[in-house]
């Protein structure tokens, strides 16, 4: 493209090269693109070559501390975080160039909707959203660095924020496989962070979140309307809930163990 937009993108990456290409054809308007690589083996590297991005090698440091680190590259004013596997849609892309280059923008940060893609096809127009802000003017965000997963921004305060335009196409939780596994790397790395913050695990929420969360996410959320796909898609939800919780108590239990020997 003739005319780039002040933007910087920035992506944590790695093995990522299933969907890459299709995540920075989507962002070609940007005028800078960083990729902070922990050791990829297969071609992401390549990829993010071919569409001119300034690549770094970075040991993993955790969700934050990676993304922070990605952040502190980033050149131009605006600042957008995909993920390797999140791709733009034309009216994303649209609604973000004309942000970046108003003089007087709405807000300084913006939120992103993300449509996940479950089985093949994305869940019901009617299923509610996930929204995270991604979109940010440099200086208005930071990463809490001591979070080891959702790795959500703190904003500045006073920080206004809007909402991006479309919905953002997410391929990371494509199949049961993938979602499951995921969710219990999670709510392992969940439950060490609230272990090392001393938050006690409590026996009425072990036996209430896995019910009470399948509730919120199939019914309040809407996942029913995305039938057999829905029923899944919330029974891993609620899953993740209840490890999160298990796995609390296990390290408790663990820690006490061994203070017996």
């Amino acid at each position: 493209m003739a005319d780039k937009s002040p933007l910087s993108v920035y992506i944590i990456t790695l093995n990522e090269a299933a969907k890459l290409d299709e995540v920075l054809a989507s962002v070609d308007f940007a005028e800078e693109i960083i990729v902070v690589d922990s050791g990829s083996t297969d071609d992401t590297l390549m990829i993010a070559e071919r569409h001119g991005a300034t690549i770094y090698h970075q040991n993993w440091l955790g969700f934050a501390a990676q993304k922070a680190f990605a952040l502190s590259k980033c050149t131009q004013p605006w600042v957008l975080n995909l993920d390797g596997d999140e791709v733009l849609t034309a009216e994303n892309r649209k609604s973000i160039q004309e942000i970046v280059v108003a003089e007087q923008p709405a807000h300084d940060a913006w939120e992103l909707r993300f449509e996940d893609v479950f089985w093949g096809q994305p869940l019901s127009s009617f299923a509610a959203k996930r929204h995270i802000v991604r979109l940010f003017r440099k200086g208005v965000a930071r990463y809490p660095e001591d979070r080891k997963v959702h790795e959500n921004l703190v904003l500045e305060k006073g920080t206004s924020v809007g909402r991006v335009n479309g919905l953002v196409l997410h391929y990371g939780y494509a199949d049961t496989a993938t979602l499951m596994n995921k969710q219990n790397s999670y709510s392992s790395l969940k439950a060490e962070q609230k272990f090392s913050r001393g938050k006690k695990p409590s026996i009425l929420k072990l036996m209430l979140i896995f019910p009470l969360t399948f509730i919120k996410e199939y019914v309040f959320r809407k996942q029913f309307m995305s039938g057999k796909r829905g029923v899944t898609h919330a029974a891993i939800s609620a899953m993740y809930a209840f490890l999160k919780e298990a796995k609390l108590f296990e390290l408790y239990a663990t820690k006490n163990n061994a203070g017996r020997k």
